[in-house]
Order: structure tokens, then sequence, then C-alpha cells
């Protein structure tokens, strides 16, 4: 079953932003990637360097990447400096939200690193989780950078 776009009250969590934010208006007709992570996350950080390469292979050509910070304590939740500091550790240029959990548990997202797939048409296509997903994703998105298409059109069965 799917799942539509990201609804606006699960992009702006109460812990805010990194880079820039993010509204659920800018993302009409866009492929959109979100890329669930941990600071504490081992699996995750040696995986930036190619999240990274995605956001400059793929972000022209017209997919949103925006990167999902899981925090782990409501201090983190009330200062994003800790998660600003990580993200330019690791060159994340991309928009990050700071989770409360509330995106994860909609998203039904339980490993690190995830990354869901949506379509132009907001219709969630992919999820892949933990240490298998960047493989996986990758080979989607090597896909649709084939064919040119950003993602399919129509909804998942």
């Amino acid at each position: 079953m799917s799942m539509p776009k990201i609804p606006l009250k699960l992009l702006d969590p109460e812990g805010g932003w990194v880079n820039a934010p993010v509204h659920v208006s800018e993302l009409d007709g866009q492929p959109i990637l979100l890329h669930f992570w941990s600071m504490n996350c081992h699996d995750c950080a040696v995986q930036f360097a190619e999240v990274k390469r995605w956001i400059d292979a793929f972000g022209p050509r017209g997919l949103r990447i925006i990167g999902v910070d899981v925090t782990h304590s409501d201090e983190e939740l009330r200062d994003t400096n800790a998660v600003e500091a990580f993200a330019r550790q690791h060159e994340l240029s991309c928009p990050i939200a700071v989770d409360d959990g509330s995106m994860a548990k909609a998203y039904r997202v339980t490993k690190h690193p995830s990354f869901l797939i949506f379509n132009a048409d907001g219709w969630l296509r992919h999820h892949f989780s933990g240490s298998d997903a960047l493989r996986k994703t990758q080979s989607i998105l090597e896909g649709l950078m084939q064919t040119g298409a950003p993602a399919e059109a129509s909804p998942a069965p």
C-alpha cells in the first residue's frame, strides 16, 4: 500500500531545520528522497559521501533530497547546533529536518539508515532500510537517471 507525499505537519517538526527549511508547497511535482539517519549510527556516517554524490548528481535533475535526523534526546530537539555541526563535518548541504520521532513513526522507519523514494506525483515508491539500503537506493537512482524519468508516475499497488 502506498503512502502519499509528506504531510506538512511532519515537515515542520518542533526541533527545526538545518541548512534550510522545506515547505510542502516547494515539493509539488518533484520526486523526493527522504534519508533518515542518526548522528550515533556508524552505518549512516559511512554512507554520507554517497548521499553527497547523489545531491550533486540528481539534484540538478529535479530530485529533492531531504535528510531526516532522528534525534535521541530533548536537548537535540531544542538546540540544532550539534546536528548542524555534524552536517558540516559530513558536508551535507541538503535540508535536514530534526525529527522528534513523528516522521520516523509515520513512515515506519525502524532502522537507520533508511531511504524513502517518492515519485513526482507524491507516492511512496521505495523504502529501504539497514545496511543494504544504500546499495538498493543507488540501484533505483541509477535506473531513474538512465531513463531520464525522476520517478514513476503511478502509485504503488
